[in-house]
């Protein structure tokens, strides 16, 4: 049996429904239902009776959760043993929109030997590395985590930015706000994409006109030739300053970047060797 599943069955068993467990474990309930099954076969036994009212566990299925719920516990206690013990590198995953200038240049040499960095371009993404054991901590969008057996720090807080042409007629407002892109072409990376996610989770009743694009250079040559405008993180207009376009912030939005871990020892120490 995969070690990584241990977590969805404890989950599946504790929300008794796939829907509602795929949502705090970051996956799809397709590939949940696909590890729940496999693990079932492991088993060579039926560990869960699934009804209209949802998915509940046999009386095999109680006696396996006992016994992974302490596996999971002396697992989760070892590692975090081992990296107390400071032997060990920290696996860290990052968006491309952060950036280590945050910190002195003098403290480069101290991250590169404690933490092992890996870049991927959205939080999703990265929420399934960390789910899956890949990753020890995560540098993320804090606000698109829902999972509520995570631990989560803030380092800081940076705004939306919309980006559009110089003839666009978002050049006359002193202000933009949501409303005002109603009948705006918004060009988004492919999805999973955590200004997709944003605008999904804040603008539900805003009917918005999207179209995705497989990258932001992409995005930024369509909106350089008038096919439409984009929204980024404030923290990546050093990508558009230079290609004469107009960028203004979208007021009332933010987002929380910080530090998201199952383990808030892990998170404290990376949080310790980011601020030595």
């Amino acid at each position: 049996m995969n070690i990584e599943y241990i977590e969805d069955f404890i989950k599946v068993a504790e929300y008794q429904s796939l829907n509602q467990a795929s949502k705090i474990l970051n996956i799809s309930t397709p590939a949940l239902s696909k590890r729940i099954k496999s693990i079932e076969e492991y088993f060579e036994s039926d560990l869960f009776y699934r009804t209209s009212r949802g998915i509940f566990l046999t009386e095999n299925g109680k006696l396996v959760l006992n016994k992974v719920k302490t596996i999971k516990s002396d697992i989760d206690e070892l590692k975090a043993q081992t990296l107390k013990n400071g032997d060990s590198t920290i696996r860290i995953g990052l968006l491309p929109s952060f950036s280590l200038y945050k910190w002195a240049e003098q403290k480069k040499e101290i991250i590169n030997e404690n933490l092992s960095i890996k870049i991927e371009s959205n939080t999703q993404i990265l929420l399934d590395h960390l789910h899956y054991g890949d990753i020890d901590v995560i540098i993320g969008d804090i606000t698109a985590t829902e999972n509520s057996q995570l631990y989560s720090d803030i380092l800081y807080r940076e705004k939306y930015m919309v980006v559009f042409p110089i003839t666009s007629n978002l050049r006359l407002s002193n202000n933009i706000f949501s409303n005002d892109l109603i009948d705006e072409q918004l060009l988004l990376l492919n999805p999973p994409c955590d200004t997709l996610a944003f605008i999904q989770k804040n603008f539900s009743k805003t009917k918005m006109n999207i179209e995705h694009k497989s990258d932001l250079e992409s995005i930024l040559a369509n909106v350089k030739a008038e096919k439409g405008i984009t929204i980024i993180p404030q923290s990546l207009i050093m990508r558009v300053e230079s290609m004469n376009l107009l960028i203004k912030e979208l007021e009332n939005h933010s987002r929380e970047i910080g530090l998201i871990a199952y383990n808030e020892e892990i998170a404290q120490k990376v949080w310790n060797i980011l601020n030595e």
